[in-house]
């Protein structure tokens, strides 16, 4: 099995066996330098590569950070654990999820599972420019963030995040595409407005459910995703 990131880049790790094909990919959220380690706990069969930056995998080679690179970090995931084949599960944590959506929406996905990931509150177009231009106004004020990254630690520009995304009709327009079980798991750290949560499951193109979780931890999305399987049997 796969653990990391492209085998041809010498970054990750091969464990020697070929990840079955009912494998399941698990995106960690961008920030976490613990996430890949944390979400492996989740047990045989999943995949969790590293992301870029997070002191495993190094940064792409003159590259910047976008919300969209984690997408890319699972298919080559999946590729070099040989699951060029049929979609796996997909589940992604905070960002991540957001990776995992773009895979379900680029047909790269059996079913979907977000973890504290149905995004933010709404922001109009406006908004979301002010949000991008202060992102970029923070970054370049950061010395770290302009340097070279450390090597084994967590890049300083990852520390900014991402500038918001969540405008309402963009999102809702990829969610309409997405036609695979979509199951959002919601804890009390979730940054999407507890009473928008229903509206947002609603606005994906097949079936889809938000669930409740006492914490986002590899314990309780097994439990959530047991109690998901038998409902659907």
């Amino acid at each position: 099995m796969w653990q990391g990131g492209p085998a041809a880049e010498g970054r990750g790790r091969w464990t020697g066996e070929r990840a079955p094909v009912s494998a399941r990919l698990f995106l960690h959220e961008v920030g976490d330098i613990d996430g890949a380690t944390r979400w492996r706990a989740l047990g045989a069969g999943w995949l969790v590569p590293d992301l870029p930056g997070h002191g495993v995998v190094p940064p792409e080679e003159g590259a910047y950070y976008a919300p969209g690179d984690v997408a890319l970090v699972g298919v080559r995931a999946l590729a070099a654990a040989g699951l060029d084949g049929e979609p796996p599960l997909v589940a992604g944590h905070g960002w991540g999820a957001f990776g995992a959506e773009l895979l379900a929406a680029a047909g790269r996905a059996s079913a979907l599972v977000l973890v504290d990931g149905l995004g933010g509150p709404w922001v109009s177009r406006s908004e979301l420019i002010d949000a991008q231009h202060a992102w970029v106004r923070a970054v370049l004020a950061d010395p770290a963030a302009l340097a070279p990254p450390p090597p084994g630690a967590l890049d300083p520009r990852l520390r900014h995040g991402f500038p918001s995304i969540w405008e309402r009709t963009f999102t809702e327009a990829r969610r309409l595409a997405i036609t695979v079980p979509v199951l959002a798991l919601e804890s009390p750290a979730s940054v999407t407005p507890t009473d928008e949560r229903g509206s947002r499951v609603a606005a994906f193109g097949g079936d889809a459910r938000v669930e409740e979780i006492a914490e986002a931890s590899p314990q309780a999305v097994l439990a959530a995703l047991s109690a998901w399987s038998r409902a659907q049997r």
